[in-house]
């Protein structure tokens, strides 16, 4: 094949993962909406809603005894997710989570809540689609896309992996833990795709080698935070059913019921934030503009800090829950594509 041939395809190749990488990360979005409106269970069942390719409006439309005939195929469907961890020799883990009452109780229909699900489910089929033009375009071209090949197949493993503990998270009624891991595995979902992208254009420029150390740094300083962030999502949400969620004199929520894994996760980002700002200064750039990868980590980290202030103080609204979801996921994202860059350096 001609060069300029080649050259088509590459950007045919790049433009397709753009979209894939795109519609995964939309994907932090509609789960933020979803986790912010208590919409995980909208839907009772997978990958149908209330045994429906689209969810009803109308509870009308549903059998009278539907929360139980759900509530039984859930059971199931959870009986033999708990009977494959007693085989991997997770019989603890299997005793636990039977022994958890939350995940036998029934769901009431929300026509707005099951929208909301259905539609962060259709975005799930989006990206699966995207996937797989763009694993396909890796075959067929395999002699243009050299080394896309691992990288294309680990990324469509974990989207099918991550679809399927999706399946599990609403079996195990949103069981803590398994939201965590099905956020992780988002993830890794997400950097397989980039790097399958990078191996032939990059997604950006390259940078100096030097910086690198610093990048690993901070990607890695990320990661524990959004990870972290996540886990203390699932704390909250127990608090909060609980009853012991908001402090009663401060009308704050109540710091002395939330873990050591909530302090790294609030302190952190003040770190971060000292250190692209020490960046910048080793660079003799200012710290009040947009135009370095510094400043815009450094103004990030800012707003990250001022929604978590919120939080606190306001007892996690939900508009600062969606944004903080996905602004933490950009940083986390724009801090592996620039590290990526690095890594597909000549």
């Amino acid at each position: 094949m001609s060069e300029n041939g080649s050259h088509r395809i590459a950007i045919i190749y790049r433009r397709i993962g753009l979209f894939t990488c795109s519609s995964v990360f939309l994907l932090f979005l509609f789960g933020g909406l979803v986790r912010a409106t208590g919409s995980g269970m909208g839907c009772p069942d997978w990958p149908k809603c209330f045994g429906q390719l689209a969810p009803p409006f109308h509870e009308k439309d549903l059998p009278a005894n539907y929360q139980q005939i759900f509530l039984e195929k859930r059971t199931k469907k959870l009986n033999r997710f708990l009977s494959t961890l007693e085989k991997l020799g997770m019989h603890e883990k299997a005793v636990a989570i039977r022994a958890e009452k939350s995940v036998y109780l029934p769901e009431a229909f929300d026509p707005v809540k099951a929208w909301i699900e259905y539609i962060n489910r259709l975005f799930g089929v989006l990206s699966g689609l995207f996937a797989i033009a763009f694993i396909g375009m890796g075959i067929v071209y395999r002699k243009q896309l050299v080394g896309t090949r691992m990288w294309l197949i680990m990324g469509f493993i974990f989207l099918l992996l991550n679809a399927w503990l999706g399946s599990i998270v609403v079996a195990t009624n949103l069981l803590p833990g398994i939201v965590s891991l099905h956020f992780m595995l988002s993830f890794i979902c997400l950097f397989a795709f980039i790097k399958a992208i990078n191996v032939v254009v990059p997604v950006l420029k390259h940078h100096q080698q030097s910086e690198k150390k610093y990048w690993n740094i901070l990607w890695l300083a990320l990661f524990v935070v959004v990870i972290l962030g996540t886990w203390s999502r699932e704390h909250i949400d127990q608090l909060r059913v609980a009853g012991e969620l908001i402090d009663t004199e401060s009308g704050w929520i109540n710091m002395a019921k939330m873990d050591a894994l909530f302090a790294i996760h609030r302190y952190v980002p003040g770190l971060i934030l000292i250190f692209a700002f020490l960046r910048l200064r080793a660079d003799n750039k200012s710290f009040f503009g947009w135009s370095q990868h510094w400043n815009k980590i450094a103004w990030l980290c800012v707003a990250q800090i001022a929604f978590g202030a919120i939080h606190i103080v306001y007892a996690i609204p939900q508009w600062t829950q969606i944004a903080h979801v996905v602004l933490g996921s950009g940083l986390l994202t724009y801090s592996y594509l620039i590290l990526s860059a690095y890594r597909t350096e000549k």
